[in-house]
């Protein structure tokens, strides 16, 4: 994950830290922690820049500078030199800075932090790094995810990663996964840390990213639906979901070591239908003929016949595929799809006319029905392939 200064201090142990000089350089990226020892001290021959690294966030004690004050502006000097972000220093020698390493701080935004608690460095540094490796981290496990969803995996492996999700989960999974269009990776990795430090919540849920949606794990060791239902709705309220902009899609509710990778696909498609029905909640068990649909739309199969069938519409029949469109989605309710594309529905009756003759001439209006549906069902789930 990529951080800034300015990002370190939104980390808790890091959250009492001042900042004392250098504030104009609080946007420049860290990508690696650093301990400043002895390497100021005097008679220290060695190659500084080799003992620290470009856009470096630096701890130190001053301890090289017992005894002698002015060494600290050599060091400020020198890290700046070297392009080390910021450097953080504890009061246990020096209570305040030079007034020199100050203003040279100032005039060239390099950033000093100070803190006084009893923070341990080591404990600073893990802090730090988990932020950083946060993103990677992520990034794996949706590329392990994505195996889980394409059956690329054994049994035994899927389990090992639904482990890896949250070695806590109970015996029974639900999974919902979340449309969001203004999440990013960094909204993302917020929520993971909101539920992390949710104590009661932490234990019998989990978020990840996959692909255009984040996937909400729930666990229980019952498979009573209110549990699960109550369980998302403290997720809800801990992330600070605005549920009227979100999209979800809830799997069914299986056993961890054997319906993990079920649930997780299944989620995926009810969200999918979701967001084509901008439905704000859909269970898979509701989906009917999606169900049938879903898993294989990206076959040859569904793909050759929605293509087939719809091969009469060319460019000039844009109007007619969004009548299509509309009609199926309203479920065949000519009043419904009226009102969706603001037209008359005597306008809509000429367009499902002129549909029927285009597509399936020999068919009769009930076939033509069925066959539309399918056709154009197959046609918007493509959208997610």
């Amino acid at each position: 994950m990529k951080l800034t200064v300015k990002d370190l201090l939104n980390i808790p142990i890091l959250s009492d830290f001042k900042v004392v000089a250098g504030s104009g350089g609080l946007d420049k990226p860290v990508s690696i922690t650093e301990i400043l020892d002895f390497e100021f001290a005097e008679g220290i021959s060695f190659t500084r820049s080799h003992m620290f690294t470009k856009n470096s966030f630096v701890l130190t004690s001053l301890l090289f500078a017992k005894g002698n004050p002015s060494l600290m502006l050599d060091a400020a000097r020198g890290l700046f030199s070297i392009g080390v972000s910021c450097l953080a220093y504890k009061t246990i020698l020096f209570k305040e800075l030079p007034q020199e390493v100050i203003d040279f701080a100032n005039e060239n935004n390099l950033p000093i932090l100070e803190f006084s608690g009893d923070e341990f460095f080591e404990d600073i540094i893990f802090a730090v790094n988990t932020e950083l490796s946060a993103g990677d981290d992520l990034l794996a496990l949706e590329k392990d995810l994505g195996k889980v969803f394409d059956k690329e995996l054994s049994q035994e492996e899927v389990v090992k990663i639904a482990r890896i999700v949250n070695p806590n989960f109970k015996k029974y999974i639900q999974v919902v996964s979340v449309y969001d269009k203004t999440a990013t990776n960094e909204t993302i990795l917020k929520m993971i840390k909101q539920i992390s430090s949710a104590g009661r919540i932490s234990k019998k849920a989990s978020i990840c990213k996959f692909r255009d949606v984040y996937l909400i794990f729930l666990s229980q060791d019952t498979d009573d639906p209110k549990r699960f239902k109550a369980l998302l709705s403290d997720i809800f309220v801990a992330i600070e979901a605005d549920e009227s902009n979100i999209n979800c899609g809830a799997s069914t509710i299986c056993s961890i070591s054997d319906g993990f990778d079920k649930a997780l696909r299944n989620s995926y498609w009810a969200c999918n239908v979701a967001y084509i029905e901008n439905a704000a909640f859909r269970s898979y068990e509701t989906l009917g003929v999606y169900r049938l649909i879903a898993p294989s739309a990206h076959s040859n199969a569904l793909q050759t016949y929605m293509r087939e069938y719809l091969s009469p519409l060319d460019d000039k029949s844009e109007e007619l595929l969004e009548t299509a469109c509309a009609y199926v989605l309203a479920r065949g309710d000519i009043d419904e799809t009226a009102e969706k594309l603001f037209c008359h529905k005597n306008t809509i009756r000429y367009r499902l006319s002129r549909l029927h003759e285009l597509l399936d001439p020999l068919s009769n209006n009930w076939e033509f029905q069925e066959n539309l549906s399918i056709a154009i069902r197959i046609h918007l789930l493509s959208q997610f392939l």
